[in-house]
């Protein structure tokens, strides 16, 4: 079937900021293992069969994070679907023929119409065809988004729901390869289900399927995807990349430099679990005695989740902490999560409490991760002293310390903290 052309310009190419990843010594590595055969005639690298295309995944689009509130969830929200927008602009630029979106477009089949309306307005200004993989968050299944009314009627003509697995052929002499989910727990690894049935072909072919790899999340789900079967079938030429969905940062996969997950185009979780969110990858694929893979990853993304782990045990640590969460930049889409450790005295909460508040209004969130968080509040005795109280509130501080002091009733200990903190916070007495 033919390609419909379509109208670019009303893209702005300049939206998208282009942020390598890698410092690529070129192509040489991603050279591709071949067979021992005879070799091939020199190829005119002009004519040789090419193709350039976006890999990119996991929009999950009505996602919500519960640790965003009010107005950072809704510039979160708008974020990610602004995000959708730039990965057009970024066809425009890149000169790309199509664009394949690995899995998971929605968060959710029951994501608002408002949603599948305002994203499939944003897919139909591309100005290239568009190839959306059902994933394990959207599967299509009895309740898919995509088997949905609001769907159907508003979906452009330039936006193609991959909802058959097998070869769709996107022009002569490039192929995609589908592997879309239909429920949310397969019994198969769905992308060797396809690769079995391939025959040789002279077509550019291109993986697109969704789930983990076996090499980087090993478990029993029978979902699993093979990674030793993808590095067969590049090896072998039976396809030329494999584009994958479900982890959130890019991640090469193996070392032919042809297996990819692209990454969420926005974060979605703290850094400690996601390394590269926030991209799209640029994809270059050429046949011929000089089979290559140019494989370019753009940041499209505008939010960072944090994660910040700081030993405190003194006024000196409290500061080198606001030094840290000074020195981040673009606080209003940042999040932080704290992990601290170590104990610091009531007078020391106090000031730690100032500090948290303060930069909790400059971040979009700054949250305490509890399973490692471990900060120990002990009464010392300086902190009445600094008190400087006199009469009948002197001797209410020092009952309060020495209840605090306690370590036989825990609760009360704690509250005595809570109210020896307060009378802190009331006498004035700070830095």
């Amino acid at each position: 079937m033919s390609r419909p052309v379509y109208d670019d310009s009303a893209l702005d190419a300049n939206t998208c900021v282009t942020e390598p990843l890698f410092d690529l010594e070129p192509l040489a590595l991603f050279a591709v293992p071949t067979p021992m055969s005879d070799p091939e005639p020199p190829t005119d690298t002009d004519t040789a069969p090419t193709v350039t295309f976006l890999h990119t995944a996991d929009w999950q689009l009505g996602m919500t994070r519960h640790f965003l509130a009010g107005e950072a969830q809704h510039t979160y929200n708008a974020a990610r679907e602004d995000a959708v927008v730039r990965i057009g602009a970024l066809a425009a630029e890149t000169g790309a023929e199509f664009v394949v979106v690995c899995g998971d477009v929605f968060d959710d089949p029951r994501v608002s119409t408002r949603i599948i309306r305002r994203t499939l307005d944003a897919l139909g200004d591309y100005p290239v065809p568009v190839y959306l993989l059902p994933g394990n968050h959207d599967p299509l299944d009895a309740t898919s988004v995509y088997r949905s009314r609001e769907f159907t009627q508003a979906c452009p003509a330039n936006v193609v729901v991959l909802d058959t697995a097998g070869v769709v052929r996107v022009r002569d002499g490039v192929s995609i390869v589908a592997a879309p989910w239909t429920t949310k727990r397969p019994l198969t690894d769905l992308v060797n289900d396809q690769l079995v049935t391939l025959a040789p072909s002279d077509d550019i072919r291109i993986v697109v399927g969704h789930g983990g790899v076996d090499t980087l999340s090993p478990n029993t789900d029978p979902s699993i995807v093979g990674a030793a079967t993808l590095d067969v079938a590049v090896a072998d030429r039976l396809v030329d990349y494999v584009a994958l969905g479900d982890r959130h940062s890019v991640t090469s996969v193996g070392d032919s430099g042809r297996i990819w997950y692209s990454g969420a185009p926005e974060v979605t979780a703290f850094d400690h679990v996601e390394t590269a969110p926030g991209h799209v990858l640029e994809v270059t694929l050429t046949r011929g005695a000089q089979s290559s893979a140019d494989v370019t990853p753009h940041r499209v993304g505008q939010w960072a989740f944090h994660t910040l782990r700081e030993d405190v045990n003194s006024v000196a640590d409290i500061d080198r902490l606001r030094a840290a969460l000074a020195a981040m930049s673009d606080k209003p889409r940042t999040v932080v999560q704290l992990a601290l450790t170590g104990t610091i005295s009531v007078a020391d909460e106090v000031v730690l409490d100032e500090l948290l508040e303060e930069f909790g209004d400059r971040f979009a969130a700054l949250t305490v991760w509890e399973r490692h968080h471990d900060l120990t509040v002990v009464s010392d005795p300086s902190d009445v002293d600094a008190l400087e109280l006199q009469g009948y509130a002197a001797a209410a501080a020092v009952e309060l310390a020495d209840r605090a002091a306690a370590t036989v009733d825990v609760a009360d200990a704690d509250a005595a903290r809570t109210a020896l903190g307060l009378l802190y916070r009331l006498s004035g007495v700070g830095r």
